[in-house]
């Protein structure tokens, strides 16, 4: 089973065909280079992975599961993130606290929990500790 699959994946800005019938097939431990010139379509293929924009046509599956379509935020939830190539660090905080901060989205304690320190903060704070270390590991 493929970690990914999309298949022909299209879409349109007006007349503008940005992706056109776009295919790939990613097994787990592959790495993939999407290369072109300005203008290829590549950032906007990102888009659609990550749900910034709906497609017109094809589908993109996950792990076996259909994201296609899906919002930005449940498709992170998936394990799908988009990053940037101008990322701005926070200067004041460790190199740890910066990549906790990427994980800080699906964070499961609600704010009261968080400003009060209660129990169920300390456990997510261990988890994203741990989390972030084997990131920084990588």
């Amino acid at each position: 089973m493929n970690m990914l699959d999309v298949t022909h994946l299209s879409i349109s800005f007006g007349g503008l065909k940005a992706v056109d019938d776009f295919h790939i097939n990613v097994k787990k431990g592959q790495l993939y280079g999407l290369i072109g010139p300005n203008g290829a379509g590549k950032t906007t293929i990102f888009n659609l992975l990550t749900g910034v924009y709906k497609p017109n046509a094809g589908s993109i599956v996950l792990n076996g599961n259909n994201i296609t379509g899906k919002r930005s935020i449940d498709i992170n939830k998936a394990g799908v993130a988009r990053t940037f190539q101008n990322i701005r660090l926070f200067k004041d905080l460790t190199v740890l606290d910066n990549v906790k901060v990427g994980l800080h989205n699906n964070n499961p304690y609600s704010t009261i929990e968080g400003i009060l320190r209660l129990p169920r903060y300390h456990k997510v704070e261990r988890k994203m500790d741990e989390r972030a270390i084997e990131l920084l590991k990588v």
